[in-house]
Order: structure tokens, then sequence, then C-alpha cells
């Protein structure tokens, strides 16, 4: 159970004694008498002071708790995201780049079968005899 869990448990549990313990004693009073309205008035407020108390202390071992964490340093999804993204676009430029460098090399037998005379010094069109291999599929 993590920590706001549990200090949402501990206030329903606080709430629960303190309600508990106002209906007993006003329980254990006569009903006959009334109940006079200023001091109701005030057990009220101290009742609010009491929980507000509660509630900053909760909050500040919160802060503190989260303050004491070390931070993590695995990257996120969103990182984790953009490095497969990125390998899969550099395997699709190699595959592209061997795929360009075939189609040269078709080009260049097409051309030296009407001219007999390679054109160009690029490696794709030196050696077209040569059969074209391709990387494994990405």
């Amino acid at each position: 159970m993590n920590f706001s869990k549990q200090s949402n448990l501990v206030l329903v549990l606080v709430l629960c004694v303190v309600v508990g313990t106002v209906a007993n004693v006003s329980a254990g009073k006569s009903s006959a008498e009334p109940q006079d309205p200023s001091s109701l008035d005030r057990r009220i407020s101290l009742l609010e002071q009491r929980f507000y108390q509660v509630e900053s202390n909760i909050n500040r071992l919160q802060t503190y708790l989260a303050s004491q964490r070390p931070p993590t340093s695995q990257p996120s999804t969103s990182d984790r995201d953009v490095l497969i993204i990125r390998d899969e676009v550099q395997r699709l430029s190699l595959r592209l780049g061997e795929v360009e460098c075939g189609l040269l090399k078709l080009d260049e037998r097409t051309a030296t079968r009407r001219s007999n005379s390679p054109k160009s010094d690029d490696p794709c069109r030196v050696n077209v005899d040569t059969p074209l291999r391709l990387s494994a599929r990405p």
C-alpha cells in the first residue's frame, strides 16, 4: 500500500475515533440538558484545528518522503520509444542505401550494354557484375 493510501486510511480512522468520542460524550449527557451553541461551536473549532494539524503533518511527511527517494535513472517510456524508432530509422536507411546501390548496378548494366563504357566512379556502378547482397530485412 503506498503512502497516500495509508495517510487517507489514517485520516479516516482518526475521524471515526473523533466522531465516536463525540457521540459517546453526547450520549453520556442527559438529553434533557440543552447543548450550549457557543460551547458546541468552540468544540467544533478545536476539532477543525486538530484535523488541520494532522493534515499538515501528513503533508509534511509526504513531502519529506518524496524528497528522500532517490531519482530513478531508468529512461522513461518515451525515451525508450525514441531509441527504438532511431534504431529502426538507421536500419531502414541502410536498407535504402543497399536498394539504391542495386538500382544503380542495374542501371549501369543496362547502360554499359548500350555504350560499353562505365560512366562513373561510384562503387555501385564500378562492379556491376557482382551480385547485390542485401542485409536481412529490418
